[in-house]
Order: structure tokens, then sequence, then C-alpha cells
């Protein structure tokens, strides 16, 4: 009964993803703050990769995998689309990164500003599942395809260089663009502190930039953290399997179940790092029973009107 205990762990996550995607959008900064747009915009696809792990995990655990069926076609679906979810949530963390990138510079850059607008993460959400979407109507076309219910399946070479190339570029361009924003921050510091010709008022825009700046690269360093552990032993195991022929099946499970780890951990961060997330999850997880005093504002006008009516 493995797999009911998956199940019940994923629908349990979609429910805390809900819970952390509306406890963001009531922080009414959603249209303000860019970075939580994004988040927002990483809790949705890592909601989405929980419902779509559930489906597959079930039919694949209670019908026989191994029996011609309509089932087969809801797995061969689902083992594209989970990939096509991961994608998108690496392709929201690139975007944080880019993000964050752009906010070391004392104008914005128009490119990357154009990189992470709505419009750019919708059509990379649309080529996504365009890419995806296109091998699995081949597969679901080719009469000799084996069963894609059988763990087999997301073994096959051609099925991990699907996967496993496109993973290993958005990894390498987060690692990337984390270095890049890591050495813009140092090198800013740097020139402030040579500075010395700001005013006070100057100076407390700068601290308070840079401990937003810092506070931001925090969150997203944990998120980079968490991504790197749930992304790269499958990343490494599926290239190291297109280069020879050994083919561990228990390992290819194991590096499969890893990437559970990223929506697992993800919403933690969103509500210990974020302060607005973390307010208001505190004030409704232990909000106080006492009864507050509404009716204090109208009876006080009373009693002291009929106190001043005998001195009078």
């Amino acid at each position: 009964m493995k797999w009911v205990f998956i199940a019940a762990l994923c629908v349990t996550l979609f429910g805390i993803h809900i819970l952390a995607a509306v406890t963001l959008a009531k922080t009414r900064k959603l249209g303000k703050n860019r970075f939580f747009r994004l988040a927002f915009y990483l809790i949705i696809t890592d909601g989405c990769l929980m419902i779509e792990y559930v489906w597959k995990v079930i039919t694949t655990n209670i019908y026989e995998f191994s029996i011609d069926g309509l089932h087969q076609y809801h797995c061969i679906v689902m083992i594209h689309l989970c990939p096509a979810a991961i994608l998108c949530s690496l392709l929201m963390t690139l975007s944080m990164c880019l993000h964050r990138l752009n906010a070391t510079f004392t104008t914005p850059k128009r490119v990357l500003s154009a990189l992470t607008s709505n419009v750019t993460i919708g059509l990379g959400f649309l080529f996504i599942h365009v890419y995806v979407l296109l091998r699995c109507v081949l597969e679901l076309l080719n009469p000799r395809v084996p069963l894609p219910c059988d763990p087999l399946y997301n073994t096959e070479k051609s099925f991990l260089l699907f996967i496993d190339v496109p993973f290993a570029i958005f990894v390498s361009l987060i690692a990337c663009c984390y270095i890049v924003v890591i050495w813009r921050i140092r090198t800013h510091q740097y020139l402030v502190m040579e500075i010395t010709t700001l005013s006070d008022e100057q100076i407390q825009q700068q601290r308070k930039a840079s401990l937003r700046m810092r506070y931001n690269m925090i969150t997203l360093s944990c998120i980079i953290v968490v991504t790197a552990c749930a992304i790269l032993p499958r990343t490494i195991y599926g290239l190291y399997i297109n280069v020879s022929d050994n083919i561990n099946v228990e390992i290819v499970q194991a590096a499969n179940n890893l990437l559970l780890i990223n929506p697992l951990v993800d919403p933690f961060i969103y509500i210990f790092r974020i302060k607005e997330i973390r307010s208001q999850f505190v004030s409704r997880c232990f909000r106080s029973n006492k009864t507050t005093p509404t009716t204090i504002p109208t009876t006080l006008p009373a009693t002291s009107t009929t106190c001043s009516g005998p001195n009078t």
C-alpha cells in the first residue's frame, strides 16, 4: 500500500499549495511585487504537478501494467505531463533568478524585463506543453511503443534523453544566473562602500534595498537548493544511462520519487521566508479565541452622557 501513502501525501501537498497560493493572493501585493507574482506562478505549477502525479500513481497501481487497455493511454499522458509541470517549475525558478538579476541594475534592463514578463512566461508554458504533447501524440500513434504503465517505459534512452536534457539545460541556466546575481551584489556593495558623498537619507535607502535584496536572495537560494536536490539525481543518472547500457530500475524509480522534494518543501519556504505569508498563516492558525470588544465604541458615549446628565 505504498502507493496509497504517496497519493495521500500528494493530495495533502496540493492542499498546502492551495493554502499558500490563497494566502499569497490575499497579501494584495501580486500586482506590485513582481517577485511575489513569480512565486505565485511557481506555487500553481507545483500544485499541478501534485494532481498529475496522483493520477499517474493511482493509474499505475490500480490496473495491471502488463495488460493493454484504456489505462495505458492515461499512463502515457500523465508520464508526459508530469515532466511538463517540472519544466514549468524550472522555468519559473529561472524567471525569479532573472528578476533578481534585473534588480541589481540601477535602471532595469529591457531584455531582462521582457524575459520575466507575463507574455514571455505564458509563451514558455505554451512551448513546453507543445514540446511534451507532441512527443506524447507520436507515442500514441506508434504501435511499437512499450506499455506506458510498465515501470521500464521511462527508463528507455529516448525518453530519458527527451526529459533529462531540458532538465540539465534549465538547471545549468539557473546556476549560472544565480552566480552572476551573487557576483553583481558583491560588486555593488563594494561600490556603495567606496562612495562617501551619500546623504543620510540615501544611505538609509541603500540599506533598505540591500536588506530587501538579501532577504529575497535567501528565499531564492532555498528554492534553488531544493530544486537541485530534486532534479539533479535523475538528470545525472539519465545522462549516464544514455552513455552506458547499465539501467537499474530501482535507481530510476528512486530518482523519480525525489522529484517530489521540490513541491514538498517549496510551500514551507514560502510560509517561513515571505513575511506577508508567514504573518497571515500565523494569524489564521493561532488566532485568539477571545471575543473582540466590538461594543466598547458604542457603549462609551452612552456612559459618558448618562454620567454627565446629573452634573448639569
